[in-house]
């Protein structure tokens, strides 16, 4: 299992969702399991200080729940972090 890189999950009432990368240029937060390619960090450290950034102008969001997520290369999300 060859990793591609991380991203950050949100449960809440309206589904399952992941964090986009560069959702500030993107204008768009979050994006389903079918194109997680616009949510694929680098590292974990850039997921969690995305939604850290996140979470300053979207309070609404606090009340979620997060898990931090790998990415295979092959598409599959994992939770936990693997290194």
């Amino acid at each position: 299992m060859k990793i591609k890189g991380y991203t950050i999950k949100s449960e809440s009432a309206e589904g399952v969702y992941y964090l986009v990368n560069g959702w500030n240029k993107n204008k768009t937060f979050w994006t389903d399991e079918k194109h997680i390619e616009k949510a694929i960090f680098n590292t974990i450290g850039q997921a969690k200080a995305s939604l850290t950034k996140l979470l300053k102008v979207m309070e609404d969001y606090k009340t979620d729940k997060f898990t931090c997520c790998t990415v295979t290369e092959s598409g599959e999300i994992r939770e936990g972090v693997i290194s």
